[in-house]
Formats: structure tokens, sequence, C-alpha cells
């Protein structure tokens, strides 16, 4: 076993251990106090409940917060609301005067981040003594279920693979072919044509699957929200279509979608211009267009989440945009570039060797930026979202984080070993099939630890910060 599979080996044992002492904290708005208060007694009957929370709430069903006696009958009335120039207020009208009794508090909300809360608290009046909570049944997924979580590692892949796509062929592929001295007219003609044509067949299937894994989402998310399975939720468009128009979940969902849109009607005024001319380079502005619709998405995401109700909130969103990004134009890049590593010297027998190291070049360059990206961003990020170091130990949303980061050092392992061949290959060594082999295996190892860093992603959102 040589000295990159052992540390790769040995990364993935302390990922094991941590995996499993990483306990996991589900929740995102906490409810900091009640009126009356959690497990208190008051002597009167209130005339209406008030519910702060730490963040920003939505009730988006006059069903998710109830008010109902130890026998389970309700007792408000009218519709729950958050209070007026405070949404972090939720006000639940009474029935007045109650009888003595103790008294549940049942809720079911939508945070400022996109996710669901769920929770109850009791209370008693006139001198009733305090019971257990009173349930109604909380049927339908969570943002824990696997299939949630599985709706978000497949949006953040597709949205990662196809800005990676993107900025490989902009910023790698192309400049490589252009670059290129002493290739043959015909050869670079070649590798230009068959750049371009894996180019737009990737592109449009991973727009199709985006455009899938967003509609996953959201029937993901209308299941949580309003109570039912996956299959329901797929089933009842009016729910799906109330959850767009009522929340900022559904605001933000949409613009996503404008966002592919334009991205998609943007390719293909550029795909038609490049099937009815010679080969030649990408055109940068259409390039670079779609590349900052990318980024709008990837944006647009990053405003879903934690980041958005961060202190700083503006940075923070900033900062976690350019952590998506520049893991998107790296691990996005990735599958790429062992494309590249593996096709190019079968297709083009006598430059595409050539023109494999010069791409693999000009990637590892970028994906030292991008590596500076994901760190710096990544610091700020964590800055925002503990309240201490210490809470890197002691919450799971700070394991989760530690996680994480060790999940980059075996794919730093990896990229550190392919850097020295890059050197190499830029002193005067051959660049042979078997030195590029070498490399696209060790591109591939990369890849696939690279998915368990998304899927760790995917389960972070749905833990509760530090500083929650």
């Amino acid at each position: 076993m040589n000295a990159v599979r052992r540390s790769v080996l040995c990364a993935l044992l302390v990922l094991a251990v941590l995996a499993v002492s990483a306990a996991p904290t589900w929740a995102h708005a906490s409810l900091v106090s009640s009126t009356p208060r959690s497990s208190g007694h008051v002597a009167d009957s209130p005339t209406k409940v008030v519910l702060r929370f730490s963040e920003p709430v939505q009730v988006l069903n006059r069903s998710d917060v109830s008010v109902v006696d130890h026998n389970g009958q309700k007792v408000d009335i009218g519709a729950p609301r958050t209070a007026p120039g405070d949404p972090r207020q939720v006000i639940v009208p009474l029935h007045s005067p109650l009888v003595p009794d103790s008294y549940t508090v049942r809720y079911r909300l939508v945070s400022a981040d996109s996710h669901s809360i769920v929770a109850a608290i009791v209370y008693a009046t006139g001198g009733a003594r305090l019971r257990p909570p009173v349930w109604d049944g909380s049927g339908g997924l969570s943002d824990t279920s696997p299939i949630a979580v599985a709706a978000r590692v497949l949006e953040l892949v597709a949205l990662g693979l196809l800005l990676g796509l993107i900025g490989f062929r902009m910023l790698v592929w192309d400049p490589a072919v252009a670059g290129a001295d002493g290739l043959p007219a015909s050869e670079r003609e070649n590798a230009l044509r068959g750049g371009r044509r894996l180019f737009w067949r990737a592109f449009w299937a991973l727009t199709v699957v985006a455009g899938i894994a967003e509609a996953t989402v959201l029937t993901a998310k209308s299941a949580i929200v309003f109570h039912t399975g996956l299959l329901a939720a797929a089933l009842d468009p009016a729910a799906a279509s109330h959850l767009i128009s009522a929340s900022r979940f559904g605001d933000l969902l949409g613009l996503r979608y404008a966002a592919l849109i334009v991205l998609a009607a943007v390719a293909f005024s550029s795909w038609t211009v490049e099937t009815g001319g010679a080969p030649s380079p990408g055109r940068r502005g259409p390039l670079a267009a779609m590349g900052l619709l990318g980024v709008a998405a990837l944006t647009l995401l990053a405003g879903q989440g934690h980041a958005s109700q961060a202190p700083l909130a503006p940075l923070q969103v900033t900062a976690d945009a350019a952590h998506l990004a520049g893991a998107a134009i790296w691990v996005g890049g990735l599958p790429c570039l062992a494309a590249v590593l593996l096709r190019a010297p079968r297709a083009l027998p006598d430059a595409g060797r050539t023109l494999a190291s010069a791409a693999l070049r000009r990637f590892s360059r970028l994906a030292v930026w991008c590596v500076v990206a994901i760190a710096v961003t990544g610091l700020v990020r964590a800055m925002g979202e503990l309240s201490s170091p210490l809470e890197l130990a002691t919450t799971g949303y700070g394991r989760s984080l530690v996680l994480k980061s060790s999940l980059l050092l075996p794919i730093l392992v990896l990229a550190r070993r392919n850097r020295r061949l890059v050197a190499r290959l830029a002193g005067g060594l051959s660049p042979t099939a078997a030195r590029l082999h070498g490399v696209a295996r060790r591109v591939q190892m990369e890849l696939a630890i690279a998915m368990g860093v998304i899927v760790v992603a995917a389960v972070l959102v749905a833990q509760v910060p530090g500083r929650g």
C-alpha cells in the first residue's frame, strides 16, 4: 500500500470515529420565551398565547399552531399570526375565559432559514396540575429524513457540477487548446470539436438534472411543511404552489428556477451559434454570463440557509456563496479533468497527451485558488455560526464542521501528489499515458471523497448552529 492510499485510509478511519461521535441536534429557530411561560401556572385565563423565537418564523397553515386542553379539545380562535413588525413572535388568540386545566401549545413553523420547527409547550391555569403535552401526531417528512437530505445532495451536486463544467471549459480547456504550441491545425480543430460536443452534452444533461433537483427539493419541503409523504406531496401541486407563494423558501426557489431558465436561454443562443460554425474556442462573453448565472443560483441557495440569519448576514451570505462557488469550480471540474486525462490521449494520438498535460497544469493552478477561497470563506462562516471554538467539540453542528473539514484532508493529500507531477511535467518530464492515467485515478479518488463532503454539507444545513 503506497503513501497516498495509507493517508486516505487513515483519514477515513478518523472520519468514521468522528461520524459516530457527532451526535446531531436538529432544529433551527429556537423558542426563547412564551406568554404564558412553558411549564408555568397562571391564575387567570389568558386571552392569547405569545411565542417568541430566536429568528423570524412563518405560519403557513392555520392548523400549524394550536392550543388544546388535556382532552385534545381546541381552545384557540381565529388564525395564528406573526406580530406586526416582529416576525419572531407568533400570537395565538384564545377563547376566554377558560376553565382551570392543563393546556398544550403545539406549533409547526418554518424558520427564516427554511427549516421546519416542531415542538410544544404546556402551561396550566387556575391551580390545575400540569399534564404531559397532547400531540396530534406529526406525519410526513422532516428536514433530517433521508429523502430530504438526498434531495439537498442532488441539488448541491447538480448546481455545483453545472458551474464546474462551465468554469472548466472557460478557464481550462479552451485556453489549453488555444495556447498549445506547435499543435497542427487539424489536431487543434479536432480537439475543439470534441470538447465542444462533450461540453454541450454534459451541460444539457446537468441542466435537466438541476431542474429535477429543484423540483425534488420543493416536493420534499412541501411534504415537511404540510405533514405528508413524498408521493402525496408530489401529487398535490396546490400545496406546492401555496408553499412557493407564501414563504421565503418559495421566493428563493422561484428565483433559482428563474436563474436556471435564463442560463438555459443564454446557453441555447451560444449553442446555436457554435454548432453552426467552424470549431473554435467558446465565446468568453456567453460563457462568462452562464458562469455568473450559475453563481447566482448558488448565491440564492446560500441566502436560504443559516448564513441569512447569522450576525452580519450580508457578509455571511457573500462568504457562503463564495464558499459554494469555489467548491463547485474545484470539485465540479474534477470529472471534467478526469475525462480529459482519460479520453484525450486516445482521441488525439499525436497531441492528446500534450493537451491533457496542459489542461492538468491549468486546472492545478485554478484549484489552488479555489482551495484558498474555500479555506478563507469557511473560516468566516464558522465564525458566524459558532460562539466559541469550544463549540467545535461540544455541539453537533461543530462536530459536523470538523467532520466536513477532515474530509478535505485526504483530498488535499491527493491534490498535492498531482501538483508534484505537474511541476515535473513543467520541468520537461514526458506526459506518458501511464502517468496521465495515474493522475486520473487520483482525481477519481478526490471526487469520491468530495461526494462525502457534499453529503455532510447537506446534513449540516439541518443542524442548529452553535450560536443557536
